[in-house]
């Protein structure tokens, strides 16, 4: 399963299943054979995610998610388990069928700022990809637009940098700004009982891990959570101005 690797920074291959709760519970018990828990995960191996996407005034990441484009890009804030103890901005890319990713940590107070649309010109000349998020702010009027939250359960495997993620209970909500309080509007993004499975790894994907994972019967997905939760809102997303 090899591919070219697309130039421009370190890329992953990234492979999405919406799978069902019973066959999330089988593929867990093989991988538990050949993997490991993640050690960031909680005791249950799990941790909370919650994601704020970026857009411009014209969706423009929302229509090229849906066309297919490719190359695309885009921005997220980041935290885990309603905690501002890490807060990274993120720039997601996708190019050739791969993906990268560049982040950097910024803190409550810039993280706030930017949910509510307030300049972080002051931060220039801090970070790469903050000069490069504040650029398109100015310029494309880059909004907060969604805000994403699951839980993960990831394992991992040496051999070709694999990392196997079971993302559930997917929810999407426009209250961008509460991004660090546990009750906010929700709605559930995929049908009741099921989740997304995802498979990153650097050039290979080992037979082994392949073989536990494909039974014939799993439904990959080429779109992403930001995607299919303004789709689940039907189109109420954070208002761009």
């Amino acid at each position: 399963m090899n591919r070219r690797v697309p130039e421009g920074g370190q890329y992953r291959h990234e492979l999405k299943y919406i799978v069902d709760d019973a066959r999330l519970q089988v593929i867990e018990r093989k991988l538990l054979c050949v993997m490991q828990p993640d050690s960031h995960a909680d005791a249950n191996g799990e941790y909370l995610i919650r994601s704020v996407y970026f857009d411009d005034y014209r969706r423009s990441c929302f229509y090229e998610n849906e066309d297919g484009v490719d190359p695309r890009a885009k921005f997220r804030l980041r935290c885990y388990n309603y905690s501002d103890g890490r807060i990274s901005l993120e720039k997601k890319r996708k190019n050739r069928g791969m993906t990268g990713k560049d982040s950097c940590l910024v803190d409550r107070e810039t993280c706030e700022s930017m949910l509510a649309g307030r300049s972080i010109r002051h931060l220039l000349g801090k970070h790469p990809l903050l000069d490069e998020w504040i650029l398109k702010s100015e310029t494309q009027l880059l909004r907060p637009v969604m805000l994403g939250e699951y839980v993960r359960k990831p394992f991992v495997y040496r051999l070709g940098n694999v990392r196997i993620t079971f993302d559930r209970n997917i929810s999407a909500s426009y209250q961008v700004r509460r991004m660090f309080d546990r009750e906010i509007s929700r709605v559930a993004v995929l049908p009741t009982g099921y989740h997304i499975l995802e498979v990153k790894y650097d050039n290979f994907l080992p037979d082994i891990i392949y073989r536990l994972i494909d039974d014939g019967h799993l439904q990959q997905t080429t779109f992403s959570k930001f995607y299919l939760g303004c789709n689940a809102m039907g189109g109420k997303v954070h208002e761009l101005s």
